[in-house]
């Protein structure tokens, strides 16, 4: 015993040391988020500041050729002083200033003979500079040449300019290109030149002039003309994205509208950046300028505005948590997803910086896939913790399942979301076990009776599958939990079960014809429906069996006190049906094969139980005016199951006057 209990003791020590372990984990983990986070901020700060040094240490590299190119010139221009200054400097010490004139004149004029070594010195720098100068004689025409490029270079933005505009897409075409997004199927539609295919041969011919003559502000030019082009297509778009300042503050519909300013943006940057069916943005750079002016030039045009997109989308990703901010990641996901494959080979084959642009979009992709996950799973939270008290007066289905049900018809609409969402998970995964063992039951059961219900196959039990199961299944599980606490807030047990009943079936046909049955499974299904007709059974014996048990009640063999209890009978089944008739002619079953299957319960187990009663006592004289006491012949009963009863009608009991054929009817 002793043992036994410092064994438990130790092992209550070493849990409680593996809960702090896991806690200083989760810490750790939230820490290290919060500082990939503040990195990934801390690097497009910083980005700019970046690009500016690499600014000015090429200009410095610039500056630093130029000067070294006059000072090469400069010392060739001045050999002769220089020689004539070396020549000298021996003779300083001993003449005065005003003697050095001469005695330059003397030395040169002396020739070889005085001073060969010096002479034959002076004489080869004198000609290395006066080849250079030879070599370069053309200097004297610079001015010119750049005043040629400098019109060159005009001419080269002026058309380029001109072809832009006249080439440009209209507005409202491309906004209905860009609406949906583009496929294998719709590229071939989208045909856009930049530019007019006849001006290209011109563009580039200039093109190469320019760089031949090493003039580098045309390269300038040209990326600053596309990129006012790309500009303003974005403003007539209205496409411009909003700095992370103003998207932390937006509204639900304010982020949904700049969601899909994103979506469009990154279709039209994927649109006019390649070349589908028209002249993109990477022909046309690789069309005009040679390599690898081109790629160069290319990678300076679309780098910042893929950096841009990047940015954009991970500060939608970090933006407001709701819960209906699934479907847009689902949707920025989607159309990423989509663009990759042919914004990634494009990138690889532009610059070999690039591939940092890819990886952002990639890991923006994982973001959104994870982001997406954890909303789906805040969501399932936040329906356990509903707290709106108000209930519908009629039974019907309440807001909340309707809304639950909405949200998963959405989420199944996108064929991938189990992939997108849950795509990282394994059989291994700690986590990923958890949550499908403790929701394996719900999900479906086995895994057969997965596959059975899902057609079978591997797509039907991949881990994906099973953990968004897992997941639909504990959504609407919590959902069930919480209608059920709302439900005990009716003070009628039988509107209560009445609410349960529609609220159980509207969950179970909405999965019955959705693709969350291929998830669930048909065990699932089963068990729902054994529910409805549970709480439909709760409602017949709290509203009706009363009424039948007291008509099959036995009868008393004393006449007198028979007649008071077929009074007090008859007393009791009109009030009840009056009662019944004013409050649940007002309830509802908005499901008219549920509402007519239990009004045939109803009808067979009351109808015949009530014409039993009626002609098993017909013949007992036990009052003078049976009028008084027989309101209801049968049909007028099957009358109100049949047209009153859960019809939402909002009418007062009026007395039922049962004529001589009704009463003969009774006979």
């Amino acid at each position: 015993m002793v043992g036994d209990f410092q064994l438990s003791k130790k092992a209550g020590y070493i849990h409680g040391r593996l809960q702090v372990l896991g806690r200083l984990s989760d810490e750790s983990s939230q820490l290290l988020d919060v500082l990939g986070a503040t990195l990934h901020e801390l690097t497009g700060l910083t980005a700019p500041i970046h690009s500016r040094a690499t600014a000015l240490t090429q200009a410095q590299r610039n500056i630093a050729a130029a000067n070294a190119a006059v000072d090469e010139l400069l010392d060739n221009l001045d050999t002769s002083r220089r020689v004539r200054r070396r020549q000298l400097l021996p003779a300083r010490a001993a003449g005065s200033a005003a003697e050095l004139p001469e005695q330059v004149q003397a030395v040169l004029e002396a020739g070889p003979a005085k001073d060969l070594d010096g002479f034959l010195d002076s004489l080869g720098q004198l000609e290395r500079s006066n080849a250079y100068l030879v070599q370069h004689s053309g200097m004297a025409a610079v001015r010119q040449a750049l005043q040629h490029s400098q019109q060159c270079d005009a001419d080269f933005r002026a058309s380029l300019a001109a072809g832009t505009r006249a080439a440009a897409p209209p507005a409202a075409w491309l906004r209905s290109k860009l609406e949906v997004p583009i496929t294998e199927a719709s590229r071939a539609e989208l045909c856009v030149e930049l530019v007019p295919g006849g001006l290209l041969p011109k563009l580039q011919r200039m093109a190469q002039l320019m760089i031949t003559s090493q003039y580098a502000p045309a390269q300038h030019g040209y990326a600053a003309l596309r990129e006012r082009a790309l500009q303003q297509v974005l403003q007539e778009l209205g496409l411009e994205l909003q700095p992370p300042a103003a998207v932390a503050l937006m509204t639900s519909e304010q982020l949904d509208k700049h969601i899909r300013a994103w979506h469009t943006q990154l279709r039209l940057v994927t649109l006019l950046m390649l070349r589908w069916g028209g002249v993109g943005e990477q022909r046309l750079a690789y069309a005009v300028w040679p390599e690898p002016v081109n790629r160069e030039l290319f990678a300076r045009l679309v780098q910042p505005h893929l950096a841009a997109l990047a940015a954009a989308g991970q500060e939608i990703t970090n933006a407001r948590k709701a819960p209906d901010k699934v479907f847009p990641l689902l949707d920025m996901h989607r159309h990423l997803a989509a663009s990759l494959p042919a914004l990634g080979a494009m990138l690889r084959a532009s610059s070999d910086d690039m591939p940092a642009q890819l990886g952002q979009l990639q890991a923006l992709l994982r973001a959104t896939a994870s982001a997406a996950a954890v909303l789906f799973a805040e969501y399932a939270e936040s329906v356990s913790r509903d707290g709106n008290k108000v209930l519908p007066m009629d039974g019907t289905v309440h807001p909340l399942t309707a809304q639950v049900l909405s949200y998963l018809k959405r989420l199944l609409g996108y064929e991938n979301a189990a992939q997108v969402m849950y795509g990282d998970i394994n059989e291994q995964d700690d986590n990923y076990i958890g949550d499908v063992s403790a929701w394996a039951a719900a999900a479906g059961g086995s895994e057969e009776q997965q596959q059975e219900g899902s057609g079978g196959g591997n797509d039907g039990s991949s881990p994906a599958r099973r953990a968004l199961a897992a997941g639909i299944a504990q959504l609407l599980m919590q959902l069930q939990d919480n209608l059920e606490a709302k439900a005990r807030a009716y003070k009628n047990e039988a509107i209560a079960a009445l609410f349960m009943m529609n609220n159980v079936h509207y969950v179970q046909w909405s999965i019955e014809s959705s693709a969350a049955l291929g998830l669930l499974g048909v065990d699932w299904l089963e068990r729902h429906k054994d529910m409805v007709e549970d709480w439909g059974a709760r409602y017949h014996d709290t509203t009706w069996m009363p009424i039948i048990n007291m008509l099959k009640a036995e009868p008393s063999s004393d006449m007198s006190r028979l007649k008071v209890m077929l009074k007090e009978t008859f007393a009791a089944f009109n009030a009840s049906i009056d009662r019944i008739y004013t409050h649940q002619s007002g309830w509802t079953i908005p499901d008219h094969m549920l509402r007519g299957a239990v009004k045939r319960v109803i009808k067979d187990d009351l109808l015949e139980t009530y014409q039993a009663f009626l002609r098993r006592y017909a013949d007992v004289q036990f009052t003078s005016n049976p009028a008084k006491y027989i309101k209801y012949a049968v049909s007028d009963v099957a009358s109100i199951i049949d047209d009153d009863l859960f019809e939402t009608k909002a009418v007062s009991m009026s007395r039922l006057s049962l004529t001589k054929e009704k009463l003969g009817a009774i006979g």
